[in-house]
């Protein structure tokens, strides 16, 4: 018990965002939020600034939602391991957002990007030494650091989950854009190249990383193949428990060097 008041109590005292970071963190919003919203300026090839701008304040609501859904999940597993986890913005990748958006715009769905690149940061991880009670007691530790990062596909893969129920039961298009968002960024992150999470993944543990892979790209496909939620709960667990065994046997036993 003593573990979980400690935990709630960090998270109520460090889960605040510095002014560094909330800078940051609104500047990847507003191109992102621009991003998915550039094809959506007017009705057909006529622009209208009103439509417009109702589109991208949408799009804010939607991107601002899965941002912080994600960074907040990923904090909050953080403080379980006497971590701190920072946002850093990746202005290379805040760039290519806008040139995806610009140059695949003219072959893509009105409704969303599907090819539109979305790694406009990533995390910084902090060690917080003057707490001992976590499950990570002794300094960073890669394993660690690597559950953290999954932490961040993982909630965009349970906020497509709920956006996508929310619109089957409401048929707002806003909802749909919302989990397609969450889809694509879920599976962008995932990538192994720095600052994404999955470079944090497979740099911290390659059997955390092979696992997470496999449930968040099943669980992708599962939902966009409109499969039953908790059929896709399942599906994907038994889907990567498979794909894990699979690269443990034919791989990592025979590469693994031990920690030191």
């Amino acid at each position: 018990m003593g573990l979980i008041f400690d935990w709630i109590d960090k998270i109520r005292r460090y889960t605040k965002l510095k002014p560094g970071e909330l800078k940051a963190a609104l500047i990847s919003i507003m191109v992102i939020a621009f991003a998915i919203s550039f094809s959506n300026w007017g009705i057909g090839k006529e622009v209208d600034i009103s439509y417009g701008f109702i589109n991208l304040f949408g799009a804010i609501i939607i991107v601002a939602i899965t941002f912080f859904g994600r960074l907040y999940l990923q904090k909050i597993v953080a403080l379980g391991a006497d971590y701190q986890v920072e946002y850093k913005i990746w202005s290379f990748g805040l760039l290519f957002i806008l040139l995806t958006s610009f140059l695949t715009s003219s072959f893509v769905d009105s409704k969303f990007n599907l090819y539109l690149f979305l790694i406009p940061g990533g995390i910084v991880i902090h060690y917080m030494a003057g707490h001992r009670l976590g499950w990570v007691r002794y300094g960073l530790n890669f394993f660690g650091l690597g559950v953290v990062s999954l932490a961040g596909p993982i909630a965009n893969i349970i906020l497509a989950m709920i956006f996508r129920t929310l619109f089957e039961i409401f048929h707002l298009p806003l909802f749909y854009t919302a989990f397609l968002l969450n889809l694509i960024w879920a599976l962008w992150t995932m990538l192994p190249i720095p600052p994404s999470d999955g470079s944090r993944m497979i740099f911290g543990s390659r059997m955390v990383y092979m696992f997470g892979l496999a449930v968040v790209v099943s669980s992708a496909i599962l939902l966009y193949s409109k499969i039953n939620i908790i059929i896709t709960i399942l599906g994907s667990f038994v889907i990567a428990w498979i794909w894990w065994l699979i690269y443990y046997i034919l791989w990592e036993r025979f590469n693994w060097k031990g920690p030191y």
